[in-house]
């Protein structure tokens, strides 16, 4: 609901505008007050100036991969956000979604993951463990561990919303002291206009796409659901997939489904003949009894210039 009514000014944004300065005053009054601490082994951080999903885990994952010719043992470090542990700890195949959150097991599928509330104990524990390269998915707005390299995804549809600051819109901080603060820039997506619009400087951009493939789908008719920060993105990114959607049911991000949740989707699915899918993040929380009746979607990201990429990244990295 949030993300419509951050989609341009309106009149509840207005309403919302003096919470708004309120909000940034704590959070400047935060930055201040705290200081950033340096880690024995290189942090990079993957974040957005947005609330909602902006495409931070795809990037980690596409990132790590990029990088593990370089760095032998990469933990990505998050704060396991909705679940229990505290941490740190390593993630394993033993750990629910509950204890360590939906994209803390989704990370682990990919490499080393650590869970840890308090990010800089998170960043000790993985140095101790070996690492050779911390991956922070989310926290540029963080004080707690100095980022060596900071990276700044952007979804080129959503923008910046109605450029407002939370709570009459969706940024965590201003545009300028964002993109001021970051090392490099992500825009996924086609819309190159962003850049015009928003005096983005292009020496520290770089673009990437979302590519969208489901295993052994013969009926390319779907019922989509699911429980993201923008659930409109992944409905489009599986439109210019060529796939129809006939069905969509959304979800507030990181909501848990229930049984009934899932048993009216499937019944809905099998009277009009339509396959159900939805992202390996929210597959991860579907009840067991009925994973073998949804289709989890691959989400890949294709980086342009993947290898100036790198090399820029590899760079940032040591210059610090």
């Amino acid at each position: 609901m949030m993300q419509k009514i951050w989609k341009s000014k309106n009149f509840l944004s207005l309403l919302l505008f003096p919470f708004s300065i309120l909000y940034y005053l704590c959070f400047v009054i935060y930055k201040i007050s705290n200081k950033e601490k340096k880690c024995n082994i290189p942090v990079l951080c993957v974040g957005n100036i947005t609330l909602g999903g902006a495409g931070k885990t795809p990037t980690v994952i596409e990132m790590r991969q990029i990088l593990t010719k370089n760095f032998k043992k990469i933990f990505v470090l998050t704060r396991g956000y909705k679940g229990t542990a505290k941490g740190p700890l390593i993630v394993s195949k033993d750990h629910s979604f509950h204890e360590v959150g939906e994209e803390s097991l989704l990370h682990s599928h990919f490499g080393l993951t650590c869970v840890s509330k308090k990010k800089f104990s998170g960043a000790k524990f993985c140095e101790a463990q070996g690492g050779e390269l911390i991956i922070m998915d989310d926290g540029l707005q963080s004080i707690d561990i100095k980022k060596d390299c900071k990276v700044l995804v952007i979804d080129s549809d959503y923008g910046f919303g109605n450029k407002n600051i939370f709570p009459s819109g969706p940024l965590r901080e201003t545009i300028s002291s964002g993109i001021k603060n970051c090392d490099l820039i992500l825009i996924i997506g086609n819309n190159s206009n962003i850049l015009k619009k928003n005096m983005i400087p292009k020496q520290k951009v770089f673009m990437a796409k979302k590519e969208i493939s489901i295993e052994s789908c013969k009926n390319k008719n779907l019922f989509v659901f699911s429980a993201l920060g923008n659930n409109t993105n992944f409905h489009n990114s599986l439109l210019h997939s060529g796939f129809t959607i006939k069905r969509i049911k959304s979800f507030s991000d990181h909501y848990i489904f229930k049984k009934n949740d899932i048993l009216s989707i499937l019944n809905l699915a099998k009277k009009e003949n339509l396959t159900v899918v939805c992202t390996k993040k929210d597959y991860i929380k579907v009840p067991e009894e009925f994973k073998n009746k949804i289709t989890p979607v691959n989400l890949n990201l294709k980086i342009e210039k993947k290898n100036k990429f790198e090399q820029r990244v590899l760079e940032c990295l040591r210059a610090n």
